[in-house]
């Protein structure tokens, strides 16, 4: 017999043997179910896991948009002494409920920010993402963002976090101590005169406190977000019109429409809790 016949012959009985075992698992009715449960229950167990893999690849969608909108104090302080129009001259809102842009002034927002605050990085994706959309639809008249890192070490290394506190440590290269409280004596008027006060754990007493005193040192609250405008004819200082420290009302900061809320809040195109401080 030739190879090629003993080939045939055996294709021939694997076949066989093939369909007689089909025809035992048609005719098996208890192995169908066994197999039909056996899947089911795979299926049950591992949708944690599939749900976590999900959860674990959003939550590993890293945003460094902070960073790359990141300024010093220096900066800063040109920008709201008018010395730098073409980083301040950004759409703002009516100060209502329109979601309209201000025909009359311009302006620019600046957020200070610290690695080892959990707000500010839950809600960092989030502003990104509304912004990126806010100018994309807005490309003739987009809103300006600034942000400064008032870590107590910008290091930001697991270190650098525990540092916080220890004065003699202090080791940022974009704002100094003396500078935060500088801030916060500037923004606490404006804060305190809104007749909506946004957050119930920045208080009266919290911007009373000097950081540089307290006992173990602290920074500006965070997250805070200052609102700076300015007529369209004027020139000169741009003025401190709203303080937002972290989120308003019952807004959360991981939720992309509760944030989109919070920074038409923040730009004035579209207040959440009712009007502002007596400035707008």
């Amino acid at each position: 017999m030739s190879s090629s016949d003993t080939n045939q012959k055996r294709t021939g009985k694997g076949r066989a043997r093939a369909t007689a075992a089909w025809e035992w698992f048609k005719e098996a009715a208890w192995l169908q179910v066994l197999l039909i449960v056996g899947v089911v229950v795979a299926l049950v167990v591992s949708i944690p896991y599939i749900i976590s893999a999900i959860s674990n690849a959003v939550n590993n969608k890293t945003s460094d948009f902070y960073q790359s909108h990141r300024i010093t104090y220096a900066e800063y302080e040109k920008m709201v002494d008018g010395e730098d129009d073409n980083r301040t001259k950004g759409a703002v809102g009516n100060g209502g409920y329109d979601y309209s842009r201000s025909t009359t002034k311009n302006g620019f927002v600046v957020m200070f920010y610290k690695s080892n605050c959990d707000n500010c990085t839950t809600m960092q994706q989030h502003i990104e993402d509304w912004y990126d959309n806010f100018n994309s639809k807005y490309a003739d008249n987009k809103v300006l963002f600034y942000a400064i890192d008032v870590s107590w070490d910008d290091d930001n290394s697991d270190d650098a976090k525990n540092n916080e506190g220890k004065k003699d440590l202090y080791d940022n290269q974009y704002i100094t101590l003396e500078q935060q409280q500088e801030v916060i004596n500037n923004v606490r008027d404006v804060y305190l005169r809104d007749t909506n006060p946004q957050n119930s754990a920045v208080t009266e007493t919290t911007l009373n406190t000097n950081i540089i005193t307290a006992t173990g040192g602290s920074t500006i609250p965070t997250p805070c977000f200052l609102t700076y405008t300015r007529d369209n004819s004027a020139t000169g200082k741009y003025e401190l019109t709203q303080v937002t420290f972290g989120a308003i009302g019952s807004l959360s900061l991981s939720s992309n429409e509760d944030v989109a809320k919070i920074m038409l809040d923040i730009y004035q195109f579209q207040y959440v809790t009712g009007s502002r401080n007596s400035s707008n």
